[in-house]
């Protein structure tokens, strides 16, 4: 029987920001850390683990109205390890870079568009060391670069001082995405445009909630290493989720309700030889979520039940195989919430803690995980109220 141990921890500074007037400034930076663990029975000579800590701060200031400077250094380290009675094997990664850009932003009231673009320098290394019979092999790479980088993108004020950001980054101009970011910005100084004083009835008791949720996702990665004696690899996955939550206010600000969600991946990888994975996953769960006060801008806290089957295919050119996982959660958040209007709201999680535990089917295997994160993050999730 194999029993997993996993503790992930991120912590993500809110980023501060001030007006577009000349003289304004803003400081963001971001911390995270992981760390997971493998325990194995006392009889069995495997250990592993794995390590990371990232990091990064930037600093902006408007040296023109509507024209920012902004400066930013960000760190990446990793190092998994893997012990089997007489083998050893680590491998260590890191990098640094290092960027300046200039911004244009205009606009105004609750809409703000920027462009801009810099410059960026980064390094890298990895260190892989293997011992095999008392035998040390090990294999080392540097890479150091410098490229242009462009950047665009828009804000929308919630109020004052709150707004998200969606904005995309490029080497290349015309832009040629290679990214999309969104998250929460918190403004240091008030926004010129009023405040709104709308009474909302949205959270009061008696009323209904529904919200949906759809995405689909798309990645390829390709793996032509000139000093690796193997072929070529490609591989490509692509995933769709949707779900569905109906909730109801049994009191003013607490709801109770249910979520249901189906998500389904295909993963092919190109090589000898290839290989094909299927996955279903069909997730179900219970939850109450108490706002804490009846402002259009309120944070709230909430817990979900939730129970998950996942169905697993793989074949390749001389095996086929199926099983499937069943997991069952608790997960207690921490978020924000914004009240459009009396018939819609968006809410953002802040911080999760998730605790589950798995079984696989016809197997001794079992899983328990512990997940701890925080901070402003890109899962924002609109809903219907009636």
């Amino acid at each position: 029987m194999k029993h997993s141990f996993t503790l992930s921890l991120l912590l993500l500074a809110t980023a501060a920001f001030a007006q577009t007037e000349k003289g304004n400034s803003f400081v963001s930076g971001n911390i995270s850390t992981g760390y997971s663990s493998n325990i194995y029975p006392k009889n069995s000579p495997n250990k592993s683990g794995t390590f990371s800590l990232s990091s990064g701060i930037s600093y902006g200031k408007f040296i023109k109205d509507d024209i920012l400077w902004r400066i930013g250094v960000s760190e990446t380290f990793s190092r998994y390890r893997l012990e089997s009675n007489n083998a050893k094997f680590t491998n260590p990664y890191g990098s640094l870079s290092i960027s300046s850009s200039g911004l244009y932003f205009f606009g105004k009231e609750r809409w703000r568009g920027f462009v801009g673009g810099g410059l960026g320098i980064s390094g890298s290394f990895y260190n892989i060391k293997q011992s095999i019979d008392g035998k040390q092999l090990t294999s080392k790479e540097r890479n150091f670069s410098i490229q242009p980088l462009f950047e665009a993108g828009a804000l929308y004020f919630f109020n004052k001082h709150l707004a998200i950001q969606l904005s995309t980054t490029s080497n290349t101009f015309p832009l040629n995405s290679y990214g999309l970011s969104t998250g929460l910005l918190y403004w240091i100084k008030p926004t010129s445009f009023e405040a709104e004083t709308k009474d909302l009835s949205i959270l009061n008791k008696g009323r209904w909630t529904l919200g949906v949720g759809f995405d689909v996702d798309t990645r390829r990665l390709r793996n032509n290493l000139a000093n690796q004696s193997s072929n070529p690899t490609q591989s490509d996955e692509n995933e769709t989720n949707v779900s569905l939550q109906i909730g109801k206010f049994v009191k003013n600000r607490t709801m109770i309700g249910v979520r249901m969600g189906y998500s389904k991946n295909y993963s092919e990888v190109t090589s000898t030889p290839q290989i094909i994975t299927k996955r279903s996953m069909y997730r179900g769960g219970v939850f109450m979520k108490k706002y804490l006060f009846a402002t259009r801008l309120t944070p709230y806290w909430e817990v979900e039940l939730n129970y998950i089957r996942n169905n697993q295919e793989q074949k390749d050119a001389s095996n086929f195989s199926t099983t499937h996982f069943n997991t069952f959660e608790l997960r207690p958040n921490l978020g924000l919430a914004y009240l459009i209007s009396n018939h819609f709201l968006v809410e953002t999680q802040l911080a999760d803690l998730l605790v589950s535990y798995g079984t696989q089917a016809n197997s001794e295997y079992k899983n328990w995980s512990a997940n701890l994160s925080g901070g402003l993050r890109p899962n924002l999730r609109l809903s219907y109220v009636f």
